[in-house]
């Protein structure tokens, strides 16, 4: 049994336990309609309140935690070294270095592009 598989089996097991004492108290409070002001009415009415908030967050997808992005986007280094390069190339006459940079400038949009496109669809 995976990890994820047994997270959701003691989700779904204290969910039930949660709905069993959630019909408990229900009885009480019917049973208590009679008197609205008894510290048992009031304790049957918060303890219903407090176990479908408790269902509720357990039954709300977890999110996934996106991790911290600790530098800058690949996108812009690319397009930074690909100018350094191209630049450098220039400079000496060095035209292999020109299509190199011109290549990475190029490849830093295509990678722009496909992380726009993956973040708009998670």
């Amino acid at each position: 049994m995976s990890e994820d598989d047994a997270k959701t089996a003691l989700v779904a097991k204290r969910i039930a336990e949660l709905e069993a004492e959630l019909h408990r108290n229900s009885v009480m409070l019917a049973n208590l309609q009679e008197l609205p002001d008894s510290s048992g009415y009031r304790y049957a009415a918060e303890r219903i309140e407090a176990i479908v908030a408790e269902i509720e967050a357990l039954k709300a997808p977890a999110e996934e935690a996106k991790p911290e992005k600790d530098g800058p986007p690949l996108h812009a280094v690319l397009l930074v070294i690909g100018v350094i390069v191209a630049v450098y190339g220039l400079a000496e006459h060095a035209w292999t270095a020109v299509l190199i940079g011109a290549a990475l400038a190029g490849v830093s949009q295509v990678v722009k592009h496909n992380a726009g496109a993956s973040t708009e669809d998670g």
